[in-house]
């Protein structure tokens, strides 16, 4: 089990599952891309956001090449943890993977034509003429999308008198 199985199999996780995989040994991003099945150019635009993110970082340098390994935190103790705590969840199951996902996709149903949004979503984008040439003289004249959340609808005004 790894965390592909659970959580998608994204460079990402395909990185992480391979150095936890063998976290005795560290890799460069040649053989990280070969062991991982994945572009180099893709290990090399996703190093630094799992390094920033304090799941990897540099072990040994020789040269002008970097040697990479999970970090030893508890971060990444509890990523790979999960891995386990899955494997025992799922081992909780009386049927096997593809009969418990189909029963689950028949509890999940089918998308129906048309959902209800009770949640604002902004636009993909934003255009000049959205915005107002003049601003509201009152919160009264202001059409929020704040105003009205899944059917509790709040009043701006007492909000703003009770929080001044």
């Amino acid at each position: 089990m790894a965390l592909q199985d659970f959580l998608g199999k994204t460079i990402e996780i395909k990185i992480i599952d391979l150095l936890a995989e063998n976290r005795a040994f560290t890799y460069n991003q040649t053989e990280i891309a070969e062991c991982a099945g994945i572009s180099r150019q893709s290990v090399n635009s996703k190093l630094p956001e799992l390094m920033f993110n304090g799941i990897i970082e540099i072990k040994e340098k020789c040269s002008n090449v970097n040697y990479y390994q999970l970090t030893k935190n508890d971060m990444v103790k509890k990523l790979i943890g999960s891995v386990y705590e899955n494997g025992l969840f799922i081992s909780e199951y009386e049927d096997d993977e593809k009969t418990v996902v189909s029963k689950l996709k028949e509890i999940v149903g089918s998308i129906p034509c048309y959902e209800e949004n009770e949640c604002y979503c902004y636009p993909d984008e934003t255009y000049e003429s959205t915005f107002p040439a003049k601003l509201p003289e009152s919160f009264e004249e202001i059409v929020s999308p704040y105003k009205k959340h899944g059917r509790q609808e709040y009043n701006l005004n007492e909000i703003i008198a009770a929080s001044a």
